[in-house]
């Protein structure tokens, strides 16, 4: 009976360790280059937490502008450094509900192509990140007046650093198994292909350093730059390879080469071919000049009858 209390009495510990933190509304004012605006935030375990697309829309238009994007095809949100902010009708309303839900966030956050290792909660709806983070990563200055319980914001912009210590590492090269790398469809199942079809087949990529240390690394395609970027797995370790896509599209003996994008036509694309026989398209670059002998292949969709 003893035994069982105290296991009891265990799990009862272990559940409080991983119950959310308390969420309460901020008490403190908030001025911006010393005039107070209204904010909704959170205070969470003694820090402030607060909307990205209600700080973004305090600081357009001043030297700490930022723009923010979420990015439905990769459910991440995207922080462009010094770029304007278009506000939406929804930033900067208050809510009015008496009722807290909250979570922890595992929303991803880039800033300029890099992720972020944000804490952040998920209240009511919307993403909350406390402001010391985003001020240190983004680049904008965030005080505290203790006399006056006042966060301070400013506007003018300051040196952003990361969260974490990391590794600045360079890269010389990549390699992935290509042929390990391959996905099959039949014939007339896809209308359009995409790069993350190519992308989702990836089992296995590593980094080369040039100290020659090995790194295993993850592949990710920037519609907007129109790259794949090989970046290191481990968090700690900064820095990436990328390179432009190509297509090569084979059958039998016929092969030739398109430029690629991040969605494409699939009859458009194998217009050249008889698309009603088995062929495939390969993902792949150009090492040096743009020439078949220069050809390096990545990843690979076979279509079959």
């Amino acid at each position: 009976m003893k035994k069982t209390l105290v296991l009891s009495l265990f799990f009862v510990m272990l559940l409080g360790t991983t119950a959310s933190a308390k969420v309460v509304p901020t008490e403190q004012d908030v001025t911006l280059d010393g005039q107070k605006i209204e904010i909704e935030g959170y205070s969470i375990e003694g820090n402030n937490y607060f909307k990205l697309r209600d700080i973004a829309a305090i600081l357009n238009g001043t030297e700490a502008q930022f723009n923010v994007e979420y990015n439905s095809s990769k459910n991440i949100i995207e922080i462009s450094r010094n770029k304007n902010y278009a506000k939406l009708p929804t930033d900067l309303a208050v809510s009015t509900s008496k009722d807290t839900e909250s979570k922890k966030s595992s929303q991803k956050v880039y800033i300029d192509g890099e992720i972020v290792n944000y804490t952040a909660y998920y209240i009511n709806g919307n993403n909350y990140f406390k402001l010391r983070d985003l001020g240190k990563t983004i680049g904008f200055y965030v005080d505290y007046d203790e006399s006056s319980r006042t966060i301070l914001i400013k506007s003018e912009k300051v040196e952003p650093t990361d969260l974490i210590e990391r590794e600045e590492v360079t890269f010389k090269s990549f390699a992935v198994d290509t042929l390990s790398n391959k996905q099959e469809f039949k014939i007339g199942e896809k209308k359009d292909i995409t790069m993350d079809d190519f992308i989702s087949n990836i089992e296995s990529a590593v980094l080369l350093s040039t100290d020659e240390r090995q790194f295993s690394a993850k592949v990710e395609y920037d519609d907007g730059k129109n790259t794949v970027k090989i970046a290191p797995l481990l968090f700690k370790i900064k820095g990436s390879l990328n390179f432009t896509p190509i297509f090569k599209v084979e059958q039998g003996e016929e092969t030739y080469f398109e430029n690629a994008s991040g969605n494409i036509n699939l009859k458009s694309l194998t217009s050249k071919i008889n698309d009603s026989k088995d062929f495939r398209i390969v993902l792949g670059y150009y090492v040096g000049e743009a020439s078949p002998q220069n050809f390096r292949s990545f990843s690979i969709l076979e279509f079959k009858n």
